[in-house]
């Protein structure tokens, strides 16, 4: 049996976990207006290492780069994967499936252009995909 007290705690904490839900066209534009700015981010950071991009030491900075976006990129979407959609939650998931293969597999066997022509790919895909998340906002 629930108490009085107890259901009115159950309420409280439920509104704290449930976001606020008066606004979703707000929400949609500021969770779309998060990974935009996200995509933005990498292919600016993408541009500028490629651009003095030179040696052995560019591998691990590619590295560090596509790895720090892939993750920030996927956390963000299952964070509003909710509000902003399936179409662009799959393609950004994607996206960031991508950019782990890029890490892991090519950066493992060394293949150092391989891995910038697959970086410079995924920075245009950024650019597609800005354009989708604008679209819907």
């Amino acid at each position: 049996m629930v108490t009085v007290k107890e259901q009115a705690t159950e309420t409280r904490s439920s509104d704290q976990v449930i976001p606020n839900q008066d606004h979703p066209e707000k929400q949609q534009r500021i969770a779309h207006g998060v990974i935009r700015g996200m995509l933005v981010q990498f292919y600016r950071e993408w541009t500028t290492f490629r651009s003095g991009a030179s040696g052995g030491t560019s591998m691990l900075a590619a590295n560090a780069l596509l790895d720090r976006h892939s993750h920030q990129i996927h956390d963000a979407v299952c964070d509003v994967e909710a509000i902003i959609g399936d179409d662009i939650a799959v393609e950004i998931r994607c996206l960031s499936a991508d950019m782990i293969e890029t890490t892991n597999i090519l950066i493992m066997l060394g293949c150092e252009e391989e891995c910038y022509r697959r970086g410079d790919a995924l920075a245009k895909r950024c650019l597609a995909l800005q354009r989708m998340v604008d679209a819907a906002r």
